[in-house]
């Protein structure tokens, strides 16, 4: 049996308080209040500090910020009613270098835009909120269209980056309208969210809720998703930076998570080329999805996806899924950055994925409801199904396999399974 991921540590609880109102912060949604956060920030002391941002006493409560930088140590707080609120001028989102396991920006080559809310090397930091009524707006709308005109010329910024840090938190608030993903943690060990809602449009580009990408230990639990793009999904670089980087995403735990969106639920991939082992996916609904459940990866990636569980997964009644469970080995398109003819030193291995308790019966599946498509260079092993339900597909065979082999429980439904399938003689009830 496979370890169980856990997220290890916890920033510790802060021992003195500063108020940015204090640094002249105004929270009127017209001033520009991003000097009063970082004179703010650059007088926190090394030990454990909060930097509140309260309403005012004239319920002043949405502050207009460019990108900052969080340090150590450090807790960003917001009270209930405030708003951060990302001012929409690309001219003042800095330009930050590409991530080393990527070599470019993921939409264009060259630097990226930062990040709204960013840190890098840092441990013992956190961004929380009282509830849904701490908000932070990333103003999507301008970088969507921006995109979607052709006119943007670097990679757009998420709303909260981590890289390369350690015990890191981001809980009790609610995330609206990234310009891109909306958490992205990149390198860190040692994550938690909790009690997280993020929302943005169904048909908003790119806007992926959680991204632990090359990362260890990581906890997303309590949390909602309702956006244009994949719920979590889980990375570790991208083809000739990502296997050179050769950090793998490993021990990660999503549980009591809600899905919406017109792409994957939750995902592993496509950009995996560093790795990704021991992921458990457990009490996950799903309002809307392309796919449930997604591990995706292509020719040019290598690297390798094992022992991942999906357990309890249930959808709403109606729920509409172009595929119910996908695990596929010929998706997503070569990093243009990597040199001409790179090709990596072995294919992906997918092994050991574990299916049980999908609560599907319910649902509408155009597609397949299990869809196993490997590839010569990369079958996939060890895939076991157990008290899985999904209705009839309404457009396509229920199930599709290619260079795939496993177990399914006489209580999956539809039958009949894939030859490539041993089926249990008894249930798995």
């Amino acid at each position: 049996m496979m370890a169980r991921p856990v997220a290890s540590g916890a920033p510790p609880p802060p021992r003195t308080a500063v108020n940015v109102r204090h640094f002249g912060a105004r929270g009127d949604g017209r001033t520009d209040d991003t000097r009063a956060f970082q004179l703010a920030i650059a007088s926190l002391p090394s030990t454990p500090s909060r930097l509140a941002v309260p309403c005012g006493p004239s319920g002043d409560c949405t502050y207009l910020i460019r990108p900052i930088n969080l340090t150590s140590a450090m807790e960003l707080y917001l009270e209930d009613g405030t708003t951060l609120r990302a001012i929409a001028d690309a001219r003042l989102w800095p330009l930050i270098p590409p991530l080393p396991s990527y070599g470019r920006g993921r939409e264009r080559g060259g630097a990226r835009y930062t990040s709204l809310l960013r840190g890098e090397g840092l441990h013992d930091v956190s961004i929380r909120g009282e509830g849904y009524g701490s908000v932070i707006d990333g103003q999507g709308a301008y970088w969507w269209l921006r995109h979607l005109a052709g006119v943007e010329e670097h990679t757009r910024g998420h709303l909260i980056e981590f890289a390369s840090s350690r015990r890191v938190a981001v809980a009790n608030l609610r995330m609206i309208d990234s310009p891109y993903w909306n958490t992205h943690f990149f390198d860190c060990d040692g994550v938690h969210v909790s009690g997280v809602r993020i929302e943005a449009p169904l048909l908003s580009p790119n806007t992926d809720g959680w991204d632990p990408d090359s990362s260890r230990d990581v906890l997303i639990e309590h949390s909602s998703y309702r956006g244009g793009d994949d719920c979590i999904a889980i990375k570790s670089g991208w083809d000739c930076f990502g296997a050179a980087y050769a950090r793998p995403s490993a021990n990660i735990t999503a549980r009591n998570v809600t899905c919406e969106g017109p792409r994957a639920g939750v995902a592993i991939g496509s950009e995996m080329s560093g790795g990704v082992a021991n992921v458990s996916f457990e009490s996950i609904r799903f309002i809307s999805a392309n796919g449930a459940a997604h591990i995706k990866t292509g020719a040019s990636r290598g690297g390798y996806v094992t022992d991942v569980s999906f357990s309890d997964l249930t959808f709403a009644d109606g729920a509409a899924l172009a595929h119910g469970i996908l695990v596929d080995a010929h998706y997503g398109s070569p990093n243009p950055s990597c040199p001409a003819g790179w090709r990596p030193a072995a294919p992906a291995r997918l092994a050991n994925f574990t299916f049980e308790r999908i609560r599907g019966a319910s649902t509408r599946v155009l597609g397949s409801a299990y869809r196993f498509h490997g590839s010569e260079a990369s079958p996939i092993a060890g895939v076991v199904i157990r008290d899985a339900h999904f209705p009839a597909s309404t457009l396509w065979s229920s199930w599709s396999c290619s260079q795939v082999s496993g177990t399914v429980s006489v209580d999956v439904e539809p039958k009949p399974p894939c030859s490539n399938f041993v089926e249990e003689v008894s249930s798995s009830r």
